[in-house]
């Protein structure tokens, strides 16, 4: 029943982890996953400081809202019915308002406004 929103999760935690990895290693901003609409990476004050805080938060997001998704898929295929479902929520919404904390603190320190 809920499997397209859980196939929803994996996919954006996976994207997340993209960002990441893109923020890392090839100097790319993804806009709207770590800035905000209207911003772009000029206003950036310090790129190193700003990846390195963000890095292991957003790979850590989406490494839990990959596997809990996951978990939660392979649960519910095996047994039929989504016991995981009520926790999986409860992580899943914790990880989201997690990302939103650490992109609002990561813009106040080292966005120009």
């Amino acid at each position: 029943m809920y499997d397209w929103i859980v196939i929803l999760c994996v996919v954006s935690g996976a994207y997340l982890m993209y960002a990441a990895i893109e923020m890392k290693y090839k100097g790319r901003f993804l806009k709207n996953v770590v800035l905000g609409n209207g911003m772009n990476e000029n206003s950036i004050r310090d790129k190193e400081g700003f990846v390195k805080y963000l890095y292991i938060r957003l790979l850590l997001c989406g490494g839990v809202d990959v596997f809990i998704g996951i978990a939660c898929l392979v649960c519910d295929f095996i047994t039929g019915q989504g016991y995981l479902i009520g926790i999986t929520n409860v992580v899943l919404l914790i990880s989201f308002i997690a990302y939103g904390i650490f992109i609002n603190k990561a813009l106040k320190k080292y966005v120009k406004r």
